[in-house]
C-alpha cells in the first residue's frame, strides 16, 4: 500500500486483533475473521490484501486517521501519550492504559477510549516539535504564577481579537486552551504548562482542476496553527508558529486577554555554553539521576587560517578523548592550549522499569548551539539539569534582542 504509509504502520506495528477490531469498528470494513491457525505475518498478509483491493479514496480516508495515531507514536507523540494518560480518572480505564506496552497500540487506545485526550496529545506533540525549530519558536517572559482564565466571556473576547488581528472572520478561527504536563528541568518532575492552540484559515489560493475533461480553477483555503505556551514556574511564555510575522502580536494578545498580565517585551533569556572544562580530564557528577557513564566522545577546536581540528572515538573506547588525541596528534598535545568551540558527549542511561538503556547524545557548538531541544522531553529535562550541575551553561539577559529566538536549549 504506497499511497497508504500510516495505514501500512499501523497494520504492521499492531497486534492482528487489534487492528482488525479497529478497522470493522471504526471504518465498518467488512474485512474477514482472522483465522486463529495463522501466525501473525499471515494474517497481517490478508489483512493488508483485503486493505489494498479498497478503491484510493476510501483507504485514503482511513490513511488521514492511521496519520494522525501514527504521529503520536513517535518518541515526541509518547511524550506528550504518557503525560496525558495520567488525567485518564477513571481507574480501571487507567490501569488498562498503563498496561500496554505498544507505543502505536497506547495511541489507537486514546484515540478510541478519550478522544478529547487524544486531539490536546496531538496538538502538545506540534507545539513540542515547533519548539525544536528555531524559524518557529519565540519566548517572552511574563509573570510567575498566573494562570489562564476560565471565563467564558474572557475566552470570546480573545477569540474575537485573535481574529480581528489575524483580519479573519469569527468562525474562521478555532482556539484550543487546555494544561498539560511536562518534564521540568530542576527536578525531571513534571510541571503544569497551559497551552492555548491557534488555527487560523489563511486567505484561498486560486489552483488548477480537471472537471469534464477542463481546466478550471477552484479556491483553495489552508489552515495555519500557532500555539502558545505558558509555565507558570518560570514565567515563560512561549509562541511556536511559522507565521513569523503574527508571533508577537499573538503572544501579546495571550498575555493581555487570557493572562490579564501585559508584557513588556521582554525576551526569555538566552543559553550559553562554556565547555572549555572539557579541554581537560574531568568527573562528571551524575548523583541522584539514572545515568550509568558519561563520555566526552568529540572535542574541536579552530586555528587562524579557517583551520580547525576535530577528535573523536567511540564511547565504548577504553581511552579518553585527550589519550586518543595524543595517540593522533602527538605525545605533547593538550586540548587546554586551544579555545574549544564542539564538543560532543554521551550519558548512558540504567534500564529503569519498562524504560531500556540508551545512550543521549549532546552536541555542544560554539557559543549558544545546542542540540538538547531537539530531544525527548525527560531526555531534555535531563540534559539540562545535567548540563547546568556540571558548570557547562550560563543564561545572559537579552531583553529586546532578536537572538532570544535562536535559544537553543
Amino acid at each position: 500500500m504506497n499511497d497508504a504509509e500510516n495505514l501500512s504502520k499501523l497494520l504492521t506495528h499492531l497486534p492482528p486483533a487489534v487492528f482488525h477490531g479497529f478497522m470493522t469498528s471504526e471504518f465498518g470494513l467488512a474485512i474477514a475473521a482472522l483465522d486463529p491457525k495463522q501466525g501473525k505475518r499471515e494474517q497481517r498478509a490478508a489483512m493488508q490484501a483485503e486493505l489494498s483491493s479498497l478503491s484510493v479514496k476510501e483507504r485514503q480516508q482511513i490513511e488521514e486517521v492511521a496519520e494522525r495515531l501514527v504521529l503520536l507514536s513517535d518518541p515526541a507523540g509518547q511524550d506528550v501519550v504518557n503525560g496525558f494518560g495520567k488525567n485518564i480518572f477513571d481507574q480501571i480505564a487507567a490501569a488498562e492504559f498503563a498496561a500496554i506496552d505498544n507505543q502505536y497500540q497506547r495511541s489507537l487506545w486514546l484515540y478510541v477510549h478519550e478522544r478529547a485526550l487524544f486531539d490536546e496529545a496531538l496538538q502538545a506533540r506540534q507545539a513540542d516539535v515547533f519548539r525544536q525549530s528555531a524559524s518557529c519558536y519565540s519566548g517572552y517572559v511574563a509573570p510567575k504564577g498566573l494562570t489562564v482564565s476560565e471565563d467564558e466571556v474572557i475566552r470570546k473576547k480573545f477569540h474575537e481579537a485573535i481574529a480581528g488581528m489575524l483580519v479573519c472572520a469569527p468562525d474562521q478561527v478555532a482556539v484550543q486552551v487546555f494544561r498539560r504536563p511536562r518534564a521540568g528541568a530542576e527536578s525531571g518532575a513534571d510541571v503544569e504548562l497551559h497551552q492555548i492552540s491557534i488555527h487560523y484559515n489563511q486567505p484561498p489560493e486560486v489552483v488548477d482542476r480537471v472537471e469534464h475533461s477542463q481546466l478550471v480553477p477552484q479556491d483553495l483555503v489552508r489552515a495555519i496553527s500557532s500555539y502558545v505556551t505558558y509555565e507558570p514556574g518560570t514565567g515563560y511564555l512561549e509562541v511556536l508558529s511559522k507565521d513569523a510575522t503574527n508571533r508577537q502580536a499573538i503572544v501579546c494578545l495571550v498575555a493581555d486577554t487570557l493572562l490579564q498580565s501585559p508584557i513588556n517585551g521582554e525576551k526569555i533569556p538566552l543559553k550559553q555554553y562554556d565547555y572549555q572544562s572539557l579541554a581537560a580530564p574531568r568527573n562528571f557528577d551524575v548523583g541522584g539521576e539514572s545515568i550509568s557513564s558519561v563520555k566526552v566522545t568529540e572535542l574541536g577546536y579552530s586555528a587562524p587560517g579557517h583551520r580547525s581540528m576535530r577528535v573523536a572515538m567511540w564511547s565504548n573506547d577504553p581511552d579518553d578523548i585527550h589519550a586518543a588525541a595524543r595517540t593522533l596528534i602527538g605525545p605533547t598535545f593538550a586540548f587546554n592550549n586551544y579555545h574549544l568551540d564542539y564538543a560532543k558527549v554521551a550519558i548512558h542511561t540504567k534500564k529503569v522499569g519498562k524504560d531500556r538503556a540508551r545512550t543521549i547524545v549532546v552536541v555542544l557548538r560554539d557559543q549558544n548551539k545546542c542540540n538538547v531541544k531537539t530531544k525527548r522531553e525527560r531526555d531534555r529535562a535531563l540534559c539540562d539539569r545535567l548540563l547546568a550541575k556540571w558548570n557547562l551553561v550560563k543564561e545572559i539577559a537579552v531583553a529586546g534582542q532578536a537572538p532570544a529566538d535562536q535559544l537553543a536549549a
